[in-house]
């Protein structure tokens, strides 16, 4: 039969030294025992580590406006503007290039601050989130002027309100004490 088989039993005793060598239950607290550091669940990286590690994440988008707008003052005086004409061939380019052109430095200005602010909220929370958000504002954001909008578009307002609105909502919908502060705050 084979349970006589000493192949079989052998090779049986083998793999079960190897378990037993590669797998180490976890302690449980009331054994005294303590398990290392590697044992351990990863800790969630606190607020501030979340921020430093995503804080250069908006000044890096900000630096394709910026460079626009320096380069239209400088070459252009203002008239290299790249706006989304609503329902026109001309205007697609637009949707993806509108959010980095603007009507001077002090719409970039205004448009810079806010967004800087509400990205660096919203990165404290979420990478993915931001993203996300930022995304749908900036590309949902010039589909829907291209296809609704009165007249022609440009600036980085899209994103800012899409930014905005995420903070005004996430409280809401999460209804814990940070989220919500924030909301109420924004």
């Amino acid at each position: 039969m084979a349970a006589d088989d000493p192949n079989l039993k052998a090779r049986l005793e083998q793999l079960t030294a190897e378990v037993e060598q590669t797998y180490r239950p976890p302690s449980d607290a009331s054994s005294g025992a303590s398990s290392t550091p590697s044992e351990q669940a990863p800790k969630r990286p606190t607020m501030m580590a979340r921020w430093k590690q995503n804080a250069l994440i908006p000044i890096f988008i900000l630096a394709i406006p910026w460079a626009q707008e320096i380069i239209d003052q400088v070459f252009f005086g203002g008239r290299w503007n790249l706006p989304i004409h609503p329902r026109t061939l001309e205007g697609l380019p637009g949707i993806i290039f509108a959010a980095f052109s603007h009507g001077g430095f002090g719409h970039l200005i205004s448009n810079t601050i806010a967004f800087t602010i509400f990205s660096w909220l919203i990165l404290i929370k979420s990478r993915r989130d931001y993203w996300i958000t930022f995304c749908m504002g900036w590309l949902g954001g010039g589909a829907v002027s291209w296809l609704l909008g009165p007249t022609s578009v440009h600036g980085l307002s899209g994103g800012v309100y899409a930014l905005f609105g995420y903070l005004l909502v996430i409280g809401w919908l999460e209804k814990r004490l940070v989220p919500l502060a924030l909301s109420v705050f924004v």
